[in-house]
């Protein structure tokens, strides 16, 4: 077993272990060349991102995002032909032992924590976590919903105007708004405006024409914001926030519907979302009756970080 950093000439080989291990478990993967360039420009692949090599060939990827909470995600991948071989272990080890390394240089207050996720139907990884020590805290799903027919025009609730985002005037606001709407979701973290507008507006593919605003008056009531090709190959609904005064009147369901029309006259033919299985909010029913499917099912898993591990040179 060999274990190096990953080098721009390993690029095509890494999509195939992550599309390969996708496909393993639910027969598609959501795995774009895209996404792959994203995650990689955003990492430090020189300290945060592992490769492992059996019999010559790439058996395992591991990439490691610190997170400014004290939580660190650990996103691992094995290819199917080479499993149960240690490959997993050895991917999980290398990324607890960077955290706890990365923890002790930050001199972070209070347990920091690590937490990886699989797809539901991977038989070994359930073992693997559970064995070294994690335990399984929450599930997400993919959801999805094919545009066959031209969907509905929304027609928003009285007193309610539908407009489309206008980011130099509303961005504050939208920021704002959706901090509100998910302050109760499971391990959502507040940014600051340029940060979290980076990864918003700035984007590399951020349309504002596909994001759909909700106004009461001169206050945002909900917003949807939706990319194109972002997190796959298709339409994607990567935020949809309705402000706690605006719930339980159709709102939420007046912008999916906007926005499936949205990418259906872009061409678009497939949308979809993520969505924490317990969202407090009745979320999962909501995408449910818009006529969305669950595609596939991931398990989290975390662990504390509360035993000293010596870091490896």
């Amino acid at each position: 077993m060999i274990v190096r950093r990953p080098t721009d000439d390993d690029f095509a080989a890494v999509l195939g272990v992550l599309q390969s291990a996708d496909r393993a478990v639910y027969g598609g993967s959501d795995w774009t060349e895209g996404d792959l360039a994203d995650e990689w420009r955003a990492l430090d692949l020189e300290r945060n991102a592992w490769l492992v090599e059996l019999d010559g060939r790439l058996a395992g990827v591991m990439h490691l995002y610190a997170r400014d909470d004290g939580r660190f995600i650990a996103d691992g991948y094995v290819h199917p032909d080479r499993t149960g071989r240690g490959v997993g272990a050895r991917l999980l080890d290398l990324a607890e032992r960077r955290a706890h390394e990365v923890a002790a240089a930050d001199s972070l207050v209070g347990p920091a924590t690590l937490e990886t996720a699989h797809l539901v139907g991977d038989p070994r990884a359930p073992a693997l976590l559970a064995g070294t020590g994690f335990e399984r805290v929450r599930t997400f799903f993919r959801m999805v919903i094919d545009l066959d027919d031209v969907p509905v025009t929304p027609v928003p609730p009285e007193g309610l105007e539908l407009r489309t985002l206008d980011v130099e005037r509303d961005g504050r606001r939208v920021h704002a708004a959706v901090d509100e709407a998910f302050v109760d979701e499971w391990s959502y973290r507040p940014r600051p405006f340029d940060e979290w507008a980076k990864d918003v507006f700035g984007w590399r593919g951020f349309d504002a024409d596909l994001v759909p605003v909700l106004w009461a008056g001169d206050e945002i009531a909900a917003v949807s914001l939706n990319y194109w090709k972002r997190l796959g190959d298709w339409g994607w609904v990567g935020t949809l926030a309705v402000r706690p005064a605006w719930r339980r009147r159709g709102l939420g369901l007046a912008l999916l519907h906007e926005g499936f029309r949205r990418f259906h006259e872009r061409g678009e033919r497939t949308v979809a979302l993520g969505v924490d299985s317990e969202n407090p909010t009745g979320a999962t029913r909501l995408y449910e009756r818009a006529g969305m499917r669950v595609l596939w099912r991931a398990d989290v898993w975390r662990k504390e970080l509360t035993v000293a591990i010596e870091v490896a040179p």
